[in-house]
């Protein structure tokens, strides 16, 4: 049986450069967790009604798509290097950008 490993995405998402709202932040993590922009922004604590347009104007924003798009990479790598595709120090294969 495979062993189930927990990503702390607050690790992997970069949040020290660029501010955030807490919303923003909140939004960030839940997308990483279900890559839905509706469903992160109503767990991010936005209004049902207007979880949708929240979602779309988030991920418009270049620096919060540039954080999402490197947590990806970065829980790709990880992925990657646990099963043994590539090592530690290797470059993430075209493929999987």
């Amino acid at each position: 049986m495979a062993e189930i490993v927990h990503i702390d995405y607050k690790t992997i998402l970069d949040l020290s450069g660029a501010r955030y709202t807490p919303k923003q932040q909140a939004f960030m993590i839940e997308y990483l967790k279900c890559l839905n922009g509706t469903k992160a922004a109503r767990r991010a604590g936005y209004s049902r009604r207007c979880a949708h347009q929240q979602a779309y104007e988030n991920l418009r924003k270049p620096k919060i798509r540039q954080a999402i798009n490197k947590a990806i990479d970065g829980r790709s790598r990880i992925t990657l290097i646990e099963a043994g595709v590539i090592g530690p120090d290797d470059d993430l294969p075209k493929i999987y950008r």
